[in-house]
C-alpha cells in the first residue's frame, strides 16, 4: 500500500494546436467499498475513496467527475480535451478523508 496516491497519466506523444486528445488516468487507490452486518445492513463509517476527480489544463478546469464506492480499486479514467496551446494538464483525485493526488502532464506541440 506504499504507492497509494500514485498517479499515471498517459497522453499522446505527438499532439498538434486543435487536436482532441484523448488522455488515460489512473491512481493507486484502495477505494474502500461498503460493508454490510449479519442483517444485511450498512455498517456506518467513514469510508475511504476517490469521490472527486478534476481536470485543469492550462489553469482552467475542463472536467470534474463526482465518483461513489462503485468505482474499482485503483480506479482509472479516460476523457478528451482540445489542445489550444502548450501547457500543463493536471488531474486531481479527492478521497472522503480528505487525500488529494495529482498527477500532471506538459502537452508539447510536435
Amino acid at each position: 500500500m506504499a504507492d497509494i496516491g500514485k498517479v499515471r497519466l498517459r497522453v499522446p506523444t505527438s499532439i498538434k494546436p486543435g487536436d482532441v486528445v484523448q488522455v488515460r488516468s489512473l491512481v493507486i487507490h484502495p477505494m474502500e467499498r461498503i460493508e454490510r452486518d449479519a442483517q444485511g445492513k450498512i455498517v456506518q463509517k467513514n469510508y475511504n475513496y476517490i469521490n472527486k476527480v478534476i481536470v485543469t489544463y492550462l489553469g482552467k478546469t475542463v472536467a470534474t467527475f463526482d465518483t461513489t464506492q462503485s468505482v474499482a480499486e485503483n480506479p482509472f479514467f479516460s476523457f478528451t480535451f482540445k489542445a489550444t496551446d502548450p501547457g500543463q494538464l493536471k488531474v486531481q483525485f479527492l478521497d472522503t478523508t480528505g487525500g488529494r493526488y495529482e498527477g500532471t502532464a506538459d502537452i508539447k506541440f510536435s
